[in-house]
């Protein structure tokens, strides 16, 4: 985190801890239980949020050097993300323009600057250029090449960050806008000097925004997690900064409420905290010193979310030591969401689908939650108009 905010968050977080209060929302948040199981909303959600706008794609991380690529699903859309070899990064649909097989799967290195697909070979360049048909005799003379290559998407890398967006449009993403207020965090930590450890995709029965809320307030510590967190975490106050639609949203370790009886300079937020930041619409960065979790939620359809949870590392990842430590972090992170946080979502997803209860509350506590969903009700609305 830049400096000052920094210690201005600690300063905030121990007065809520000294007078026993938390922030607090103007209101709580009513939901229909519709936002979760409705084929309509997940719909809309999907044309606006995901396809219509600038997301996460992934880290500079992910594609350090001229060649190197990886490949997901945006809103369902199959994308490759690849640098060329000018040093630029550009995002295409991952579909050969001949039949529409893949020119890429998983993420590697483009040898010789070449993706080829495997269908009948027609190969393209690193910056979604068409430069080889080969065996088709004349049966292709009559396309122009230059019109042939990858469908190029929006891209735009910045703060160590690469945003794509997969929708109809010639507008440029505005890196200002869709990474507003955190990107100053980012680059305070060298986000684009990190090195990718490796990615991990699950499935789970629930709806994408019952997981990705669970992140966003503590409320649930003392709880959901008695055992395996609340000894080490506060599960209150929570303290939040929101900046448009994105949000930070540190949860504290009980080793902060130490720093009061320290000297402000000795003040570090990381050492006492796993810092988290939210970026509109579906990603989640969660910060612990030398590594950081990066969190892709996506509901296909209402009851069922796929999750790509990726881990980074700061320092280049050369030792067993180092790659043994950060694997056990990877599994910890996975094993807490997988065994309490995620079950319990899909138990509450298939209650909600029941019909038996019409809506939920969040309390005016659960600040930061309560600022993302209604983020997402403004684009919808704000889509239906």
């Amino acid at each position: 985190m830049e400096r000052q905010a920094e210690l201005g968050w600690i300063r905030r977080f121990l007065s809520h801890l000294t007078n026993e209060t938390t922030e607090l929302a103007d209101a709580p948040l009513r939901c229909p239980s519709g936002i979760y199981t409705s084929a309509a909303i997940c719909d809309r959600e999907r044309e606006a949020l995901y396809r219509g706008q600038g997301v996460v794609a992934g880290l500079s991380a992910d594609v350090r050097g001229p060649g190197d690529y990886f490949t997901l699903s945006i809103g369902g859309v199959p994308v490759v993300v690849m640098r060329d070899a000018a040093g630029g990064v550009g995002a295409f649909v991952n579909l050969c323009r001949h039949r529409g097989g893949p020119v890429a799967k998983g993420r590697g290195h483009a040898e010789g600057g070449r993706l080829r697909c495997p269908f009948h070979s027609w190969t393209y360049s690193t910056r979604g250029d068409l430069v080889e048909i080969p065996q088709a005799a004349q049966g292709f003379d009559s396309l122009d090449r230059e019109e042939w290559g990858l469908r190029r998407l929006a891209c735009v890398e910045h703060a160590g960050v690469i945003l794509v967006r997969v929708g109809d449009g010639s507008e440029v993403i505005a890196p200002a806008v869709s990474l507003r207020g955190v990107d100053v965090d980012f680059n305070s930590i060298d986000l684009s000097a990190y090195h990718h450890f490796e990615t991990r995709e699950t499935e789970w029965a629930c709806n994408w925004k019952l997981l990705l809320s669970t992140f966003l307030e503590s409320y649930h510590v003392f709880s959901l997690h008695r055992e395996s967190v609340h000894p080490w975490y506060f599960s209150h106050p929570m303290v939040h900064d929101a900046w448009g639609n994105n949000l930070r949203f540190p949860v504290a370790r009980r080793t902060l409420e130490d720093l009061a009886e320290q000297p402000e300079e000795t003040w570090r937020l990381a050492d006492h905290a796993t810092i988290q930041w939210f970026v509109h619409p579906n990603t989640l960065f969660s910060y612990t010193r030398d590594y950081i979790l990066v969190w892709r939620f996506y509901s296909p359809v209402p009851g069922r979310t796929e999750v790509s949870t990726s881990l980074y590392a700061a320092l280049p990842i050369e030792t067993e030591d180092m790659h043994s430590r950060l694997s056990k972090a990877l599994g910890g992170q996975m094993r807490i969401a997988g065994a309490e946080d995620f079950p319990l979502q899909e138990e509450i997803q298939r209650g909600l689908e029941s019909g038996a209860s019409p809506e939920i509350v969040f309390g005016r506590n659960e600040v930061a939650a309560i600022a993302f969903q209604k983020s997402i009700d403004q684009c919808l609305a704000a889509e239906g108009n």
